[in-house]
């Protein structure tokens, strides 16, 4: 894979990241997942190419809120930080969480005080961030009452669930990957702001950060 391929790719995912941005149809959500999925399959090439050229990407990863932890701890919830933001028509989507049961007012307040997640470079290799949590959501198990999803899963799952690796029906994918299937489907059915998946604006922020962050291997 050469570096004009890469390069033929990340035009493609800002086409289809722009596209999706501005229409928010089902069809630029297909087309900017599958896109995606490019990508998680030539995560080494990229992480060849920056240890070659000697270069940071600087990705941006979720920084643990610790209050946040505490509140949560005990309590079954679902949280997708976004923590970039993703801006949609009139608002902007960012820290989406739901916690099962009720907060007293000492627990508002002190969310309120943490204020929307917050980001932070990372010296993190662009497949490491890849595999890196960005969703936690209740399990059915005593032991791990809470799984966390990685952006890498995400991307798969929700390519899948649109048909934008392979059409409905035809999908193969490992038994390690079909478990997360029933929660990317579950958070696929949570609309928020203009009645959109919350999968779509993960997937917005998802590509944001590649655009920004890998257009610097072409810069060399």
């Amino acid at each position: 894979m050469t570096l004009e391929h890469i390069k033929l790719q990340y035009d493609r995912l800002e086409r289809h990241h722009k596209q999706a941005l501005n229409t928010q149809d089902l069809i630029s959500f297909l087309d900017l997942s599958h896109s995606l999925r490019i990508w998680v399959d030539m995560k080494n090439k990229i992480d060849e190419l920056v240890e070659e050229q000697e270069i940071k990407l600087k990705l941006n990863n979720i920084v643990k809120n610790k209050a946040l932890k505490k509140i949560l701890k005990g309590a079954t919830h679902q949280y997708l930080p976004i923590g970039n933001g993703v801006d949609s028509p009139n608002v902007q989507i960012k820290g989406i969480q739901i916690i099962n049961r009720a907060l007293n007012s000492d627990e508002v307040k002190k969310l309120y005080k943490a204020g929307p997640p917050k980001m932070q470079n990372s010296n993190l290799t662009f497949g490491k961030w890849l595999n890196s949590s960005i969703y936690e959501v209740p399990s059915n198990e005593e032991v791990h009452p809470h799984i966390t999803i990685s952006r890498e899963i995400m991307i798969k799952r929700v390519a899948n669930i649109l048909g934008a690796s392979h059409p409905q029906g035809t999908e193969f994918s490992e038994d390690t990957e079909n478990r997360f299937d029933s929660y990317i489907k579950e958070l696929h059915q949570l609309k928020i702001a203009d009645g959109y998946p919350a999968t779509y604006y993960q997937l917005l922020e998802i590509s944001q950060e590649i655009l920004e962050k890998v257009k610097i291997i072409f810069e060399k």
